[in-house]
Order: structure tokens, then C-alpha cells, then sequence
């Protein structure tokens, strides 16, 4: 019998190992984000074009999930772990190499295929290791690295660009990219146990996923679509609205760090209600965020506080229902984490791609970001929607589904 000890060790380094990643692989979108300002001028480029950037990361990762669907269990958690963070490090150097929109736009998109792969080896890595039906807090600690790493840059990274560039911030980046690769391939399991206590500790590859499952990729494209300009483009709408760069930076790191707290709530709350209702957890996250993407519509030349609130509470909806829709999907085909999670992010991670994208070119035709908060709006109350007919539709192994 395991020794309780070293089983909550392996556990911790696991979901430690996992954090990391997460945050070292959305390095380079935040990195554009973040730092935005400071490449549009270096690189000269229009708010779609930044936007473009972004997009690209992001849908690369999306595309990268449907071959990440098909290599991610047969590869192991601890190989697509490792690749990623080998891909994000060489991304980031080149784009110090060698500053120009061609080689960001490929390293963007590079390194999202490579995120790809990270996405689906964390969960299961995360869901191999959680014991039954405690899946939700496991992965929500290890999705929080991505806020973790937004809140960071947000605070920190217009300070140090002022001091060695944009380029001295992602070869920083770079670094704790390749340290992260290092860690996985000395803690992480060369392939989770066949058989155990982990909820997808039996693999099916050969099993169909549940009829209905395309609502979750529906359902992630729109919640991502609808909220991911929270992160990506909140601090760069309040720089041209005339606030000082690290006034807004502040603004995005007080919905992040608020955001990193309400994922571990959120997670207790949902592995509380359990996998029969944690779908409708997701469509009232999806509301919230909605919430606070109409604040930030209504608030144009409003006092600062009523933009904190729009970010607080958007962002609190943003990053705590990102981690739960990974334990939705895992609730409802726990015998293919791997599969699961990758196809979710082909529209997850497809709403990434037309978001700031969009986002940006809506402002650069209309002179303002008014109609680019109204899209969010409509994609995120689309995303409630699809969770409460994946709550009434897509049945949790074991259950039968509602009405």
C-alpha cells in the first residue's frame, strides 16, 4: 500500500509542476497584451494588428488541439508538458532575435500549437492525479497559473520594460519557460498510472464521447470570445481612454488577483454541487462575466472605481469559469480526459482567435471600443445559453441527464 504521504507529495508537485506551465505557456500572448504600448510603437503597428498578434496565439492553440486530441494520450502528460515549454522558450527567443511583426506573428503562432499541447498534458496530468470527483480544485489551482502570470505582467512588466525593453521582459519569460521544462521532466511521471484513485485513472481511447458533447466547444467558443478581451485588451482600451500605463496596469492586476481567489472559491463551490450541476455553475460564471463586460460598456468616462468594479467582476467570471469548463468536460468523459479537453479547446481557444482580433478592428473602425464591448456582451449571454443545455442535454457517466 502507497505510503498517504508520498501519494499528496506527488499530488503537489504535480499540480505545481502544471501551475507553471500554464502561466510559462500564455507567456507570449500576455507578453503582446501587457506590454502592448511599448510594441506598438517599437514595431509600429495599428490595434488590429496588435489584436492580430494575440489571435494568432490563441488560434493556433485551437487548431493545435485537434492534433493535440489525437497525440496527447498516447504521448503522456509529462512529453506534452515538456515540448510546450521547449516550444514558448524558442518562441520568445526568436522574437528577441530577431523584433519584427513577421517573427511575432510566427513565434505567436507557434508557440500556441505548442500551448496546445501543454493545455490537454496539464489536465491530464492534474486529472490522473485527483482523487474522485474532486477534479474541480485540482485543475482550477493549476489553471490559475494563467491569471498567476497575467497579474505579474500586469503589475511588473511596464516598470521593467522601461528599464531593459519589451525584449529584456520575454527573454525573463523565456527563462522561466525552459526552468518549467526542466522541473516537468524531473517531476512529472513519464505516464500516469494504468489503473488507481485519479478520475481518469482508466483510459477508453476507443470510447465515443457523450452525445451532445459539441455544445461544450460551442459553449467555450463563445465564453471566450466574449470575455478574453477582459485580459488582453482591458489595459490598452484604459491607456487610450488617456489612463497613465501603470494606473492600468493596476486596474487588469486587481481583476486578475481578484480572479486567482475567485477560482479556488469557485472550485470548492463546484465540486460541492458536484458534476450533475457544475454545468450550471459554468453558465452562471459566463453571466458574471457578462456582468462585468456591461459595466465596462456603460462606465466610458465614468470615475475609475466603476472600471475596477467592470474588471473585478468580469475577470472574477472570466478566470474562474475558464478552470471550470475543464471540469465540466472532464465530469462528462472522464475515460478520455485527454481527447476531451482538446477538442473543447479547438472552440475554446478558436474564440481566442477572433476575439482580440475583432476586438481590435471593431476600435479601429469606429474610433472607440463601444461596439467591441457590445460583441463580448452577446457572446457571453450566447455561452449561458449553451451551458444550461449542456447541464439539460450532455449526460454525466452514470446520470441521467435533467427533464
Amino acid at each position: 500500500m502507497a505510503d498517504p504521504s508520498s501519494v499528496v507529495g506527488r499530488r503537489a508537485a504535480v499540480v505545481a509542476v502544471c501551475t507553471a506551465a500554464m502561466g510559462a505557456g500564455t507567456a507570449p500572448a500576455f507578453l503582446y497584451g501587457y506590454l502592448g504600448p511599448e510594441i506598438r510603437a517599437d514595431l509600429d503597428l495599428s490595434r488590429g494588428g496588435l489584436g492580430l498578434l494575440i489571435g494568432l496565439f490563441y488560434g493556433l492553440t485551437g487548431l493545435g488541439s485537434l492534433v493535440a486530441a489525437r497525440v496527447a494520450q498516447p504521448w503522456g502528460a509529462r512529453r506534452c508538458i515538456v515540448v510546450d515549454q521547449v516550444v514558448v522558450a524558442g518562441c520568445l527567443l526568436a522574437s528577441v532575435a530577431f523584433p519584427s511583426a513577421l517573427v511575432l506573428g510566427l513565434a505567436a503562432g507557434v508557440a500556441g500549437v505548442g500551448y496546445a499541447l501543454g493545455n490537454a498534458g496539464t489536465s491530464m496530468a492534474v486529472a490522473a492525479t485527483a482523487p474522485a470527483g474532486r477534479a474541480g480544485r485540482d485543475l482550477t489551482v493549476k489553471t490559475a497559473g494563467v491569471p498567476l502570470m497575467a497579474t505579474v505582467l500586469a503589475l511588473a512588466g511596464p516598470a521593467v520594460a522601461r528599464s531593459v525593453g519589451w525584449e529584456g521582459v520575454a527573454l525573463a519569460l523565456a527563462v522561466v519557460a525552459a526552468a518549467t521544462a526542466v522541473a516537468g521532466g524531473l517531476l512529472l511521471p513519464a505516464r500516469p498510472a494504468a489503473r488507481g484513485r485519479g478520475v481518469a485513472a482508466t483510459a477508453e481511447p476507443d470510447r465515443p464521447l457523450p452525445p451532445g458533447f459539441a455544445l461544450l466547444p460551442l459553449a467555450a467558443f463563445l465564453f471566450i470570445a466574449g470575455s478574453q478581451p477582459l485580459l488582453s485588451w482591458l489595459v490598452l482600451s484604459l491607456t487610450d481612454a488617456g489612463v497613465g500605463t501603470a494606473t492600468a496596469g493596476a486596474v487588469s492586476a486587481a481583476g486578475t488577483g481578484a480572479g486567482v481567489v475567485a477560482m479556488v472559491l469557485v472550485a470548492r463551490l463546484s465540486d460541492r454541487v458536484g458534476p450533475p450541476r457544475r454545468a450550471l455553475v459554468a453558465a452562471g460564471l459566463a453571466g458574471l462575466a457578462l456582468l462585468g463586460v456591461l459595466l465596462l460598456w456603460s462606465t466610458a468616462g465614468s470615475p475609475l472605481v466603476l472600471v475596477v468594479v467592470g474588471a473585478v467582476v468580469g475577470l472574477f467570471g472570466n478566470l474562474a469559469g475558464a478552470s471550470t469548463i475543464h471540469a465540466v468536460v472532464v465530469d462528462r468523459a472522464p475515460w478520455a480526459v485527454g481527447r476531451a479537453i482538446a477538442l473543447m479547446s479547438t472552440g475554446y481557444f478558436l474564440g481566442a482567435l477572433v476575439a482580440p482580433w475583432a476586438f481590435g478592428l471593431a476600435a479601429d473602425l469606429t474610433g472607440g471600443y463601444a461596439l467591441s464591448w457590445g460583441g463580448c456582451a452577446v457572446a457571453l449571454a450566447g455561452s449561458a445559453v449553451c451551458f444550461v443545455l449542456v447541464h439539460r442535454r450532455v449526460a454525466v457517466p452514470g446520470l441521467r441527464v435533467p427533464g
